[in-house]
Formats: C-alpha cells, structure tokens, sequence
C-alpha cells in the first residue's frame, strides 16, 4: 500500500498550480503549515477545502478559515469534484482520499511541492538567492552558520526553528518567533520579510521533511538517524530525498555523502548536474568515498580537501566543536560553491560559540552548563552530552525529557527508560521532564514540569556542591 501511494504522489508532482484545469483544490492537513497553504492557495483564486485530518483545529479556527471562503472538512471529504489534492509526506498512506485519489486519477502533491508552486506564482520576478536545508540532524547550525557568512556581504533573511532572523554584517536580530518549520511556513516567514520595507539579498530556510524546490540551492545535511513517518510506513530519509526532484536543473545541490544510496534507489535522475557532496573523515587514511569535498577535524582545526583547493578552519574554544562536524561541513562546503569569500568563511567559524540548546557549554553562578535541549535532540545526543562532562572529569546533573507541546515528534519514553537502566550511575542526579516521563521518575530519580523547572531543581542541587565538581546537563527536547 505505501508503494502505490508513493506512485500517486510523485508521479504527478510536476502537476502546476498554473494549469487552468485546476480550480478546486483539497489540503490535507491543517496542522503542520497546511492553514496557511489553504489560505495562501484562496488568495490566488482557487476554491480551497482544508481536511483537519488530525482534528487539531479549534471551533474558532474552522469558523475562521471559513469566513475566508474555506470550506474545512473533518479528516475526509468526497473529492469527486477536487481537481488537485496536496497531502503531507508523513501522512499515514491509507488515508480514504488518498485511496481515492489513486482510483480516479486525482493528482497528489506534497506540502513542500506546493508551497514551491505557490513561490512560483507569487515571486516569480522578484528571485534573489534562496537557500534550502533539510536532513535528519544539523539543520538549524548549517542555517545558522551560513547566515553569517553571508551577511559578511550581502543581507539575509533566515528561518529556523529558533526563529526569523535579520543578518547583516555577521550580526543578526530576532524579528519573529513561534513559526514552526513545516513547510508552508515559509509563506507567512516570506510575507512576514516582506514587511520589514528592506532589500533583502538572500533567504535561508530550515525545513523538516525535504525541500520545495524553489530556493536556488537545496541542502541535505546528513540522513544519519534516520527515523519513521507516515505511521511507520516510510522512512523521513526518503521523503527528504524524493523532494530534491522539486529543483529545476539550474539549482545547485549540497549533499552529504551518505545520501548516496538513497539517491540511487529514486526512479528517476534529479536531472541537474549541479550536484556536489561531501564527507566527513576521522582521519586523511579512512578516505573512501568519491565525494567532492572531505572535512578532516584536528586536535584544535578542522580542513576541508577539494578541486578547490585545501583550506583549514579554527573553532573558537567554549563549545563542543566536534558536535557541530556536520553542520561546519554542510555550510562551508556551499559557501565555497557559492563563491562566499574565503575570508567570511574563517571569520565566521573563528567567531561562532555555539548555538543555545545546541551542545553549547556556558558558565552561570560559576557553574558549569551544557545545554543541549532543542527540537532535535535525541538519545545519541543525551549520551554526547553525558560522556563529554564524564571527559571533563565532572559529575553530571542531568536535565531529560521533553515539552512535548512544542514538538511534532517527541523523546520515546522506552528510549529514555533504556538510557537510564544504562547510565544511571553516570549521573549524580537525575530530573526527567515531560508528562511521558513521569512513570519512569522512580526511586531517586526526580520529575519536573517543564525545562525551566527542571533547570531551577538542577541549579539548586549543584549549588550545594563544589562548582568545579559538577556540569547541569539540560538535555530536553523543545521548540528553540
């Protein structure tokens, strides 16, 4: 069955919001982004029916939506009058309209595809440098690090799951927060740029799932972790690979080198040749692959070995570098094909210090802290956290669990239980939060509301002791 869907919805992705058959139009959806597809698609005429498919809207929302002109069906509606169908990749395949559409030749968009579509109608003229970054891990630091960049030059617009930033000259300004990063949020991130009355040189955006296909450069940081969508019918690795088929022939595409073999198995070329790759080494005698570019991490460096030359990179100290491999691999590499001074590069990786909830180590209260609690933190990540402090000969308070109202996809509660019957007696304290963590708060092992709760708790403890002795480790996964 996941199969036959898969066909459906790209065999007719390349189905245009332009063609003039197209007039009435179902959005699957209306959770991660698809409000504001259905809202955006009833701007520019077409007669829109939104399907609360996870029956997350509210009575005033639906009321709302329907004052605008569209009509929203609770999880199904007949579409024997729907001309298009845009449907989420993680929607689960058996939804009825899915089966439908297939039996009657209904075309089936994605999100992403379709907010590329809508790009398309509406800045058309107006296309300045638009760069796109998905993956499994890395995501907002590759975002984030190539703003930087290329404000040294130039002014940027970015949008991550920390928020739309302004950046110029190296320095950035929160202009908005609360924006997820599903993909029709770049619409409202787009329209909210708009608003600002400035000429803006270049759009970075972070997107989970896969790309739209009109941004000039796409990104696929790294598939390493990979995980399941769709009701655990489908990998998110080939949502987000099956989407590199949106761009145009003229895009320029960044790949990590371990995208490779799900390439190979698209039933279909990408159709550019504009495609570079790289890997990331141990060490110079583990290079095997046939990338275009090899990122190498020394003792207090990191070099990237290419046709381009041979370049080496120093990291400030104050934050765990080695976390952000992927991410200083991903952004220099498409700096560099993007002719982004060499010069911006090194200032930029010299003057970075680490992102907020991204392995990013600070003192406060003269206590130690290493706060890695963001959207994407997972298992791997908690245990990065732990052996680290353990490296620095420090005890760990440690902070876990999730604000699983600020995440999609949240920490599994089994995982955490395997963790803690595997390092418990690596942490000197333990402090779970979330609401699914709380059955596993047994014996000594403590529970707080939120991660602002937990981190009161765990401050309060390492104050009873030698600072020099302890490390708060804040391993929570939330929306910053």
């Amino acid at each position: 069955m996941h199969l036959s869907r898969s066909k459906v919805l790209f065999r007719d992705m390349y189905c245009r919001l332009t063609d003039p058959a197209i007039k009435n139009i179902a959005v699957l959806d209306m959770t991660h982004g698809g409000v504001i597809i259905a809202r955006k698609l009833k701007e520019l005429g077409f007669n829109v029916t939104g399907v609360d498919v996870y029956g997350t809207l509210s009575s005033e929302q639906c009321n709302a939506l329907e004052i605008d002109g569209i009509w929203v069906s609770e999880k199904n509606c007949s579409i024997e009058e729907t001309d298009l169908i845009i449907s989420p990749v993680h929607l689960y395949p058996d939804h009825i309209m899915l089966h439908q559409a297939e039996e009657k030749h209904v075309p089936v968009i994605s999100h992403h595809r379709a907010v590329g579509e809508i790009m398309k109608i509406k800045y058309e003229s107006d296309h300045p440098l638009m760069i796109e970054v998905t993956g499994t891990k890395a995501k907002t630091s590759t975002a984030s690090l190539l703003a930087d960049m290329i404000s040294r030059k130039l002014t940027v617009v970015l949008h991550t799951s920390r928020g739309i930033e302004l950046w110029e000259d190296g320095m950035c300004e929160v202009i908005h927060k609360g924006l997820s990063i599903a993909p029709g949020s770049i619409l409202d991130a787009m329209d909210i740029a708009g608003s600002l009355g400035r000429e803006i040189d270049a759009y970075i955006f972070e997107i989970s799932l896969g790309v739209t296909g009109y941004g000039n450069v796409g990104i696929i940081t790294t598939l390493d972790m990979d995980y399941m969508i769709a009701g655990k019918t489908s990998m998110a690795s080939e949502a987000k690979v099956r989407s590199l088929l949106n761009y145009s022939s003229k895009a320029l595409i960044v790949l990590n080198e371990n995208c490779r073999k799900a390439l190979e198995q698209l039933d279909r070329s990408l159709g550019t040749e504009n495609i570079t790759t790289f890997c990331i080494m141990e060490n110079e005698e583990s290079r095997t692959s046939d990338a275009d570019h090899f990122l190498n991490m020394h003792k207090n460096s990191f070099s990237i070995t290419s046709g381009k030359g041979y370049i080496e990179l120093f990291p400030a100290d104050g934050y765990d570098a080695r976390s952000y491999i992927t991410a200083f691999a991903a952004s220099c590499v498409t700096a560099l094909e993007i002719d982004v001074p060499l010069e911006n590069i090194k200032n930029t990786i010299q003057q970075f210090r680490g992102l907020q909830g991204r392995m990013q180590e600070m003192t406060k209260e003269d206590i130690r802290i290493l706060d890695n609690s963001n959207s994407g933190m997972d298992i791997v990540s908690v245990e990065k956290a732990l052996d680290l402090s353990l490296k620095r000969k420090r005890k760990v308070i440690m902070v876990l669990g999730e604000e699983a109202a600020q995440v999609c996809e949240g920490l599994p509660p089994e995982g955490v239980a395997d963790l803690i019957s595997r390092r418990l007696a690596d942490m000197e304290e333990l402090i779970l939060v979330g609401e699914r963590m709380k059955p596993l708060a047994t014996g000594n092992i403590h529970y707080a509301e939120s991660l602002d709760m937990g981190r009161m708790w765990a401050m309060g403890i390492a104050r009873k002791k030698r600072a020099d002795e302890v490390t708060v480790a804040l391993c929570v996964k939330c929306f910053r």
